[in-house]
């Protein structure tokens, strides 16, 4: 139900008036006192009624919190701004907290309106949060792409300067051991040899090269079993709790795969962890991967990072990626990737 409180009929009239417009709406009256609001706002803050809402203080109800979760004083509010100024305001990026205490992402105009107490503010505001996940989700893939190309670069450059240069050497020793082959044959001998062994090294270097590209055990065996390989491998004590998930789409468990392995390497490597725990779990829809550190804690995500790579790889596929890091530790990091129409092994 629209409500109003506070305000004079014709201003009532008006903003009822206007309360079905597709832009969520809302009046602070001069004490920054919510006075009005439309049900697109209602809907945007998780209210079920008006009246929730109507007589509380603005600033300190919806609009206490910064984009990036700090709080700020009612008097650096500049959504308020208007009622002091008389200026109209617009703002592409702000962030309102819902009736449970999340933020949503808003953009907003601020203006000011006479009420009977004075001047007041109405704001008209819409939901961005959709957007701002489309923009990020553009620049995770932009990440990702840049990120394969480098690596696409690195197996360029292992391929020429290691395998590639044992194939031409076990040539040429080949074609030294063909012409000696009618003439000397004992001398032949050892080139075969010689190139022999060079063939086996390098086939050696293309396994490696390969398992470091994707493992082989990764697409024979499923998730679980290469997570229990992973565990195995990893320098500290590493304790794998896995359900039994059947097989899932390759891309999601290559994804949790090298989520799992990057993770448990930078434990293992950079926040000196004595013990590592991954659990692995279905939900309605979607794989869990949960990795646990003892380590110093402190991690973060930046630009550049490893962590904000994995967080790019969860977020192309439409999962996400959270991190709960304290100094001191422990670590935990998270991560959700959806798996459509997926049914547990046997259901």
């Amino acid at each position: 139900m629209i409500a109003g409180s506070g305000l004079p009929a014709p201003a009532e009239t008006l903003f009822r008036a206007v309360a079905a417009a597709a832009d969520a709406l809302y009046v602070a009256d001069a004490a920054g006192r919510i006075a009005f609001l439309n049900p697109a706002a209602l809907k945007i803050l998780g209210y079920a009624d008006a009246t929730e809402l109507l007589g509380r203080p603005s600033h300190d109800t919806i609009h206490y919190l910064r984009p990036d979760g700090s709080r700020f004083p009612v008097a650096e509010c500049p959504l308020l701004r208007p009622s002091r100024t008389g200026e109209t305001l617009q703002l592409e990026q702000d962030s309102l907290v819902r009736k449970d205490g999340t933020q949503v992402a808003v953009s907003y105009s601020s203006a000011p309106v006479e009420l009977a107490g004075g001047r007041g503010v109405v704001i008209a505001f819409r939901d961005i949060s959709a957007r701002l996940r489309l923009g990020e989700v553009e620049a995770s893939r932009a990440r990702i792409a840049q990120a394969a190309d480098d690596t696409r670069k690195t197996i360029e450059r292992a391929l020429h300067d290691g395998a590639q240069q044992q194939f031409v050497a076990i040539a040429m020793r080949l074609e030294s051991a063909r012409h000696l082959i009618g003439t000397a044959p004992a001398d032949a001998a050892p080139l075969v040899d010689a190139a022999h062994a060079d063939l086996l090294e390098a086939i050696s270097e293309l396994r490696r090269l390969a398992h470091g590209i994707h493992p082989a055990e990764l697409s024979r065996r499923g998730l679980a079993a290469a997570l229990r390989t992973l565990a195995r491998r990893t320098a500290i004590p590493v304790e794998l709790t896995a359900e039994d998930l059947g097989r899932l789409p390759p891309e999601i468990e290559a994804a949790a795969y090298y989520i799992a392995a990057e993770t448990t390497a930078n434990a293992a490597k950079h926040a000196n962890a004595n013990h590592i725990q991954i659990a692995l779990a279905r939900t309605a829809g979607a794989l869990r991967l949960t990795i646990t550190d003892d380590g110093a804690g402190g991690a973060a995500f930046a630009e550049g990072t490893g962590l904000q790579g994995l967080r790019d790889r969860a977020d192309a596929y439409g999962g996400r990626l959270t991190l709960d890091s304290p100094v001191g530790g422990p670590t935990v990091l998270t991560a959700v990737l959806p798996v459509p129409g997926h049914q547990a092994a046997g259901g």
